[in-house]
């Protein structure tokens, strides 16, 4: 099976992949949700014995879907960090991954966990960051962080926030892209976070990341 689906979302074409990332062929835009960078760092100051390098694998695969995709901007639908710790090891990693990506626009729809970024816009713009607002208007899209929570918006809401998950038989839960009728969820980007599971509602495609493959799931109701 294909690691990647072409679907028509709002009259656009849009690509979904595996990799739990979207991109907007007419924006020339790669889309995803919910890095949280220094997730990893903040865990081992509070004590918690967790692998390091989560950083530079997630910057890894936005390399590869950057190449892949040829995308000139990449959009981030909130919780681009989880914390900011000033001599964070993964601060070095994303200084080297920004200076040798100097010619792509990085955007961030602001979330939950970028309070660092909201109260110190100085430190945005120091990390290479394009801070955004709360919405993101795009017609036909407005991108969000929390589908739950947003402004009044007009457009199909693309958000991230939930980190939704599901089981397939025999397989461990997997990520999940879902759209519904006037709002769509992108799974968290990073392989270090947890999930919210769901069932599939009527009327919604769901798509489950699978190791190096989207499966559709049939439709419900």
């Amino acid at each position: 099976m294909a690691d990647d689906r072409e679907i028509a979302l709002e009259g656009e074409r849009i690509v979904l992949y595996a990799e739990r990332a979207l991109y907007w062929p007419r924006a020339a835009t790669l889309v995803v949700a919910d890095l949280h960078l220094g997730k990893g760092d903040e865990f081992r100051r509070n004590g918690l014995a967790v692998p390091a390098g989560g950083t530079g694998h997630d910057l890894d695969r936005i390399d590869a879907l950057l190449e892949k995709t040829g995308a000139g901007r990449l959009l981030v639908l909130g919780d681009l960090l989880h914390g900011l710790i000033p001599d964070a090891p993964w601060l070095a990693r994303w200084f080297a991954w920004r200076n040798r990506r100097a010619g792509l626009a990085v955007e961030v729809v602001v979330g939950n966990h970028d309070r660092a970024l909201r109260v110190h816009p100085s430190r945005a713009a120091s990390m290479g960051l394009q801070l955004l607002g709360k919405v993101l208007h795009e017609p036909p899209f407005a991108f969000v962080h929390d589908v739950d929570d947003p402004e009044a918006v007009e457009g199909y809401l693309l958000a991230g926030h939930l980190h939704p998950v599901l089981r397939l038989p025999g397989l461990p839960r997997l990520p999940a892209f879902r759209f519904g009728a006037s709002a769509g969820v992108l799974p968290a980007f990073t392989a270090f976070a947890g999930g919210t599971a769901f069932e599939p509602v009527a009327g919604e495609r769901v798509f489950a990341c699978a190791p190096g493959t989207l499966v559709e799931l049939p439709a419900s109701g």
